[in-house]
């Protein structure tokens, strides 16, 4: 099977996608990880939200996405994904786009504010990377700074036990996070401000998830 996959433009899932992945994934994610939802409740029924969410293990995209259903989850995926042809594809279809690793991807941050823009729900991962030792690292300042976007509702996220098999799993929503008080004299300092507030809220959550107590990292600049 071919697909026509245009990734200069944001993905959109149809209702053949959608259902395709009820069937398939939803059975998959909570039998093979056991998997609990706490606080599916604090994700608005619309408008843009942005979920942000530890990172410890592959699955969290796919797990985290199911535990919010039924809003669709639009998410990151390593570039690398999108140069294997069925995969590309696929995961597309599925709600993924791709972000270049270890730098700031301006594609990305295009086709997330594409995603929000049009009401939809976007999940991130600010550490841009997976840990598995439970310590938050400091976000990037790109998840900030789609925050402060007019309209979108942060949603701070913690999941644990993804990232070991045959553990059960865990997903907590926490409630909206207030950044209306975040200022600064530009741009980049209210979303380095906004970040660190995410985290922290992030960290907050993770002994709810099942995680051990977690320090917010602070700057990433330290």
């Amino acid at each position: 099977m071919r697909f026509s996959t245009d990734l200069d433009r944001a993905p959109v899932v149809t209702r053949f996608w959608w259902y395709l992945g009820h069937l398939t994934l939803l059975p998959a994610v909570y039998v093979g990880c056991r998997l609990a939802v706490e606080g599916r409740e604090n994700i608005p029924a619309e408008g843009p939200v942005l979920v942000v969410c530890n990172h410890i293990s592959q699955a969290d995209p796919v797990v985290v996405g199911v535990a919010a259903v039924p809003r669709k989850s639009y998410y990151f995926a390593k570039a690398e994904l999108f140069r294997v042809p069925f995969l590309r594809g696929y995961i597309y279809r599925m709600g993924a786009f791709p972000v270049e690793r270890g730098g700031a991807d301006r594609r990305a941050l295009r086709l997330s504010r594409e995603v929000l823009s049009r009401g939809d729900m976007l999940l991130m991962f600010p550490e841009g990377s997976r840990f598995t030792d439970g310590r938050l690292r400091p976000g990037l300042s790109g998840a900030g700074s789609l925050a402060l976007d007019p309209g979108v509702t942060v949603i701070p996220t913690a999941i644990w036990g993804t990232h070991r098999f045959g553990r059960k799993g865990r997903v907590v929503f926490g409630p909206p996070l207030d950044l209306s008080d975040v200022d600064g004299a530009s741009r980049a300092a209210r979303s380095r401000q906004a970040v660190d507030r995410m985290m922290a809220a992030i960290a907050g959550l993770i002994p709810a998830a099942g995680g051990p107590p977690t320090t917010p990292p602070g700057h990433i600049d330290g």
